[in-house]
């Protein structure tokens, strides 16, 4: 789809460079208050506590606060604040790719890997369930090899909710919206018994029409999958209606340490995500029963849809003192299910369908040994244990036709029913040392390094029935595989002044190999490795008004891992080479105490540079040479660009915030054809918020994609059986949210 939106790369670098400039000589221009200066923000990604702006790595951290104020709704909006960072919802499952990693399909193994207070998250449908009550989520950029383990070859995100405290406080807040949109977020905290234990209670629930509305609503169909009862054509597609919560303690043992329990649980029942079948000449349901999909975004003919998810997790959290140093054990549980059933042809015709059924449970454990922060030589050692079950079963019915078999545009009126089933049961196992050191040579100049030691072991039973393929027997296969690494880092840093650093650094990241589940693979994928080398700075300037960071990178990859459609289905599959190298800048300032404007920048190179490959939607023309070619979802350019302005008039605090997101093109497959691409496009987000002064009421308001544009997020491309289908979804409409809370 076209935007009107242009931003051609030297427009992006410009606007920055310019921006740095004005900001330097706007804050010349005033008071040197100290007060005016940006806040200090203390992250935990490197497992220990550090200061962003001093910590040698290309990290991202955005406060909860903030993520409030904005309105964001989910992780898409997270990492539209991160350069070079983009995400994909897909079916159901969040895709998260940084620096042109991340989009996989395989069962647990995505290229970036997701934590929520520092365990382990494999599963991809319950990986965005927990954006509520958060104090701040971190994103890391680049190879994660020693601290992060396995898959973390494209960086990783961490979630950190809010803590329990010991004084009593709460908020809640209640809005409304277009399209029938009711939410309700808040918390409540505070000490319990004699004081040792402090408790905290979070919630969220959020309710919303579709966004496209069903031309065949209320309509009942016979069972379109066998074995299942009828359907009833839903009202609205892009609905939703979710309930999550999350309940910690927080206990004071004195000598023996802190002990952190957090149980949590996220439902949805709603009819789930609108997938679009773009209409085009040759079409299966036009072919068999004379019908296309609407060319209308918002309708759609469904004749049923559902889609349900469940999650619960449990975690303890242990620290305490082993003399000097620290030391802490994390025990995590979570199982999730996923159910998602659609009409697979978007007309009203029964032509086809999907059924997709997910279940998963991690277990994991890891213990860690930090040092003080504040010696000349500052260490870090741990393990981790990480047990991984899923189970997938995926049911694909499409009716088809000679017709549509042999290129033949022509309407058949025995059209031949296609079942596909597959899936099975897998079991994944990690098991790792890791360890990490700092030493700094002068008070200025420090080396550092990591490593990981790590072992996975994978088991699969899987099976596929093809009614095409061997007399719809049902055919079965054990798959098993395991993989050694030692991925890990070196590098330099300079603290040039207290202002300024500089570093360096070496990394070689590792992502295991994989099993495509009911795929009948004789030989695993094969693992994904990465050499990356960065060289960054950070630099605060004008008593800390602003905030300037920059990383240069390369990465190369060997035998990288990404998602390909095959005739009915995903596999994921290898692509020998691929080379990455990019730049990323991010800028903050304050030039006044009422204003902060910030601004991020990220440019990619992002080429395969050894890989040939058959497009399943012209098997005729062979093997094709796609060196060169454009990584798959990723943009060569991104940009952001944010004002925040906070002013009391009369006896009203006021607040005005605007964020401008924009990407450059993208492809959807490795072959760059111009109809699986996603024109450049940009989104602007506005909020207002007003409160009383020395009131605990606010009212607020947020105007979502102000501009409404519209443009795919996502694309599966079928095969030849299946006439090439491209299957799409949509960036949500404009959307108005006015709403109150209370803080108490």
């Amino acid at each position: 789809m076209t935007s009107p939106h242009r931003f051609p790369l030297n427009y992006a670098v410009a606007a920055l460079a310019a921006g740095l400039s004005l900001a330097t000589s706007s804050a010349f221009s005033q008071s040197t208050d100290n007060s005016v200066g940006l806040e200090q923000m203390t992250i935990t990604a490197e497992k220990r506590l550090t200061v962003l702006d001093k910590t040698p790595d290309a990290i991202s951290a955005i406060k909860g606060t903030r993520l409030i104020e904005m309105g964001a709704t989910g992780l898409e909006d997270v990492v539209t604040l991160v350069p070079n960072a983009s995400f994909v919802s897909s079916y159901g499952a969040a895709k998260i790719n940084i620096r042109g990693i991340g989009l996989n399909s395989a069962i647990g193994s995505p290229g970036v890997a997701t934590y929520v207070d520092g365990a382990y998250v494999s599963d991809l449908t319950s990986s965005n369930s927990g954006m509520f009550d958060l104090q701040r989520v971190e994103v890391l950029r680049g190879p994660q090899g020693a601290l992060y383990g396995r898959n973390a070859t494209g960086g990783a995100v961490n979630y950190v909710t809010a803590r329990p405290t010991q004084e009593t406080q709460g908020q809640a807040s209640l809005l409304l919206g277009n399209y029938g949109r009711q939410e309700t977020e808040g918390f409540v905290s505070g000490a319990l018994g004699d004081g040792t234990t402090s408790a905290r209670l979070s919630w969220q629930v959020k309710s919303r029409d579709g966004f496209t509305q069903n031309s065949v609503a209320g309509k009942e169909y016979g069972p379109v999958i066998p074995g299942q009862t009828g359907t009833v054509g839903p009202k609205y597609l892009d609905d939703l209606n979710t309930k999550s919560f999350r309940f910690q303690t927080l206990t004071d043992l004195g000598n023996a340490g802190t002990f952190r329990l957090i149980v949590g649980s996220h439902k949805e029942n709603d009819v789930g995500p609108y997938i679009a079948i773009l209409p085009q000449d040759v079409q299966t349901s036009k072919a068999l029963f004379g019908v296309s999909p609407s060319l209308d975004r918002f309708m759609s003919a469904s004749n049923g849809q559902s889609y349900k998810v469940d999650v619960q997790n449990s975690q303890a959290i242990y620290e305490r003192s082993l003399g000097d140093n620290t030391l802490t054990a994390s025990l995590s549980y979570r199982k999730s299910k996923s159910a998602l059933f659609l009409d697979g042809d978007a007309t009203a015709a029964l032509v086809a369908s999907t059924n997709l059924v997910n279940e998963s449970t991690d277990k994991g454990f890891d213990v860690h040994v930090a040092s003080p922060d504040n010696n000349r030589l500052q260490w870090l050692i741990g393990a981790n244990y990480i047990d991984f079950d899923a189970k997938s079963d995926s049911y694909f019915q499409q009716k088809l036709s000679l017709g549509i078999l042999t290129g033949i545009s022509a309407r058949n009126p025995f059209p031949v029913p296609n079942y596909l089933t597959l899936g099975g049961t897998a079991r994944m196992q990690s098991t790792a040392g890791y360890g990490d050191v700092r030493y700094a040579i002068t008070p200025s100049l420090a080396v550092r390094g990591g490593i990981r030691i790590n072992k996975e072991d994978l088991s699969v039973n899987e099976y596929q029935t093809n009614s095409a393929v061997n007399g719809g027997a049902s055919r079965t296969a054990s798959p098993s595989a395991s993989w050694n690494s030692t991925p890990g880092n070196i590098g330099l840093e300079w603290n040039m002044d207290k202002e300024t650093m500089f570093y360096g650094k070496l990394s070689k990241g590792f992502k295991s190999g994989a099993i495509n589940m009911g795929i009948l693979q004789t030989t695993p994928v094969k693992p994904e490795t990465v050499v990356s080398t960065e060289l960054g700075m950070k630099s605060s300037f004008l008593n800390n008004r602003g905030a300037f960071s920059a990383a240069l990178f390369n990465s190369d990859y060997k035998d990288m891992q990404f998602s390909q459609i095959t005739s009915l289905s995903s596999a994921l599959i290898n692509a020998p080479g691929a080379k990455i190298s990019g730049l990323e800048l991010e800028l903050l300032f304050k030039p006044i105490t009422s204003l902060t404007l910030g601004a991020n920048v990220g440019l990619m190179d992002p080429r395969f540079s050894n890989f040939t490959n058959a497009n399943s939607r012209n098997p005729l023309a062979g093997q094709i040479n796609l060196n060169g070619n454009q990584i798959t979802n990723v943009s060569k350019t991104q940009a952001s660009l944010s004002a925040d302005y906070s002013q009391v008039i009369d006896s009203y605090k006021t607040t005005f915030r605007a964020d401008y997101v924009w990407r450059d093109k993208f492809y959807f497959t490795e072959f760059n054809d111009a109809d699986t691409m996603q024109k450049a496009y940009g989104m602007l987000n506005l909020a207002a918020s007003v409160r009383p002064s020395g009131s605990k009421w606010k009212f607020f308001a947020q105007l979502r994609n102000a501009t409404n544009t519209q443009a795919y997020t996502s694309m599966t491309v079928a095969g030849t059986p299946n006439a090439g289908h491209r299957s799409v979804t949509f960036t949500a409409p404009r959307t108005l949210g006015l709403g109150m809370s209370l803080d108490f």
